[in-house]
């Protein structure tokens, strides 16, 4: 078999899909750029790289062809890196891309022998065509990939779906599939031609559906706004990221930066090419940790764009997740350290699996406290406070209240940090606690 394959991605990382057309290499013409396939894969990806949509495509192209009996293997491939890290002159270095590697090659193994080789992008038409196909119009896509090969028309690759393959319905054939964004939360949804009828977030108690109604948007969208993040240092090793002009609640995420790793506590929806480059200059992100289910965001978008990094969430808010990715990781119990000095307490409150993050390295060695809303601080910063619902004035229950701060009396800690900005706590953050807890529940 000879397999053209090819991903795509509308931003890097954006919406990705990965095309591939499976030939019969004994047949005449084989090796011409428009030959007629036995098979194609035309595939969304949801929110990815382009280089993670283009190992994908060879890693999918490859199974298919074993899956048809293929004995003998020759990929031709318009990425010349591909191309280069799967023959074992370039190395592979991004985590997400050398599990696709392995893969690719496990799935090589299966091959009596096998070849790859680096075409321009015009002799991969066939394959581009099936992954923009995949992006425009993913129920087309499903139905190419499910007809015989025979019916797959060539004016699929020269640029018009055929009447066979486009989508039934009202919706444009030049539709492209968005990854949804709530306008009140910020939280982002899975690709789809049209915003999701509402977002459950905010139509929780505690939470809330904007005055206007529900509203949508999309990355793209935010951009082309003028929105753009800024990076304030808050003390050595932490540094605030934020989106100005202020969007959906506000939310603000902080990088922890240890020596074993940085970690991103709680997630912004804004995930822009500056905002990568800038945060890869700071060393990147190891592991994604998030407070609750007002900080999911872009939380996918975000681990897509380092290596599908980790991404930890209690798993008592495991019904909040709208949109997960490879990263998710869902942990139970009171506590887990993600690495050295960086350990996540389950506090409950706010949510079942509200989380804090205890960074033993923080506030100069004396400790510090990363809550989001589980644990706010208040306008007098000597004090914090506990709530159900924030927005909505809904106090937590006496119980709640105790367990939190039950949770916390293991750890040493001197600042607490909550979810806005200047909400800081600087000194004697476990006193804070104590005497807030008992102020609320002496006013109860």
């Amino acid at each position: 078999m000879l397999i053209r394959a090819d991903g795509a991605a509308r931003g890097n990382p954006g919406p990705a899909s990965a095309g591939a057309v499976i030939i019969d290499a004994d047949r005449p013409g084989a090796s011409d750029p428009d030959a007629p396939p036995v098979a194609v894969i035309a595939r969304p990806l949801g929110t990815r790289t382009n280089n993670y949509a283009e190992w994908t495509a060879v890693v999918l192209g490859l199974e298919r062809a074993a899956e048809m009996g293929a004995a003998e293997v020759e990929l031709v491939l318009d990425s010349k890196l591909v191309v280069e890290q799967l023959m074992g002159r370039w190395r592979v270095k991004e985590p997400t891309l050398i599990t696709l590697h392995r893969q690719a090659r496990t799935a090589l193994a299966r091959f009596s022998r096998w070849s790859a080789r680096h075409e321009g992008r015009a002799s991969n038409r066939a394959a581009d065509a099936l992954a923009n196909l995949a992006l425009d119009d993913p129920a087309a896509a499903r139905r190419a990939e499910m007809a015989p090969a025979r019916e797959v028309q060539a004016d699929l690759w020269s640029g018009a779906a055929s009447p066979e393959l486009a989508s039934s319905g009202s919706a444009a054939s030049d539709a492209v599939p968005e990854a949804w964004i709530c306008a009140t939360c910020g939280v982002q949804y899975p690709l789809s031609l049209e915003p999701p009828a509402a977002c459950p977030i905010c139509e929780d108690d505690r939470q809330y559906v904007g005055w206007e109604g529900q509203r949508w948007t999309t990355m793209e969208r935010l951009v082309a706004a003028g929105h753009r993040n800024r990076f304030t240092a808050q003390e050595p090793g932490l540094v605030s990221i934020g989106t100005e002009p202020k969007f959906a609640i506000g939310q603000r995420a902080l990088l922890v930066q240890t020596p074993a790793g940085n970690v991103l506590w709680d997630c912004i929806t804004l995930l822009d090419p500056a905002t990568v480059t800038r945060v890869r200059e700071m060393g990147g992100i190891a592991a994604i940790a998030i407070s609750h289910p007002h900080f999911y965001d872009a939380m996918t978008a975000w681990s897509a764009a380092f290596g599908d990094c980790p991404v930890y969430i209690h798993a008592a808010d495991e019904e909040w997740v709208q949109y997960p990715g490879p990263g998710l990781r869902l942990w139970e119990g009171d506590s887990l350290e993600i690495m050295p000095d960086i350990t996540l307490v389950n506090t409950g409150g706010h949510f079942p699996g509200s989380t804090v993050l205890h960074w033993a390295g923080g506030a100069e060695g004396r400790g510090a406290l990363l809550t989001g809303d589980s644990i706010t601080v208040v306008s007098d910063r000597r004090w914090v406070s506990f709530m159900y619902s924030f927005p909505n004035l809904i106090p937590l229950a006496d119980d709640d209240v105790r367990r939190i701060v039950e949770a916390l009396r293991p750890f040493r800690y001197e600042r607490i940090y909550s979810l806005w900005e200047g909400r800081v706590t600087p000194t004697d953050g476990p006193a804070a606690v104590e005497r807030s807890a008992a102020r609320y529940l002496a006013h109860r």
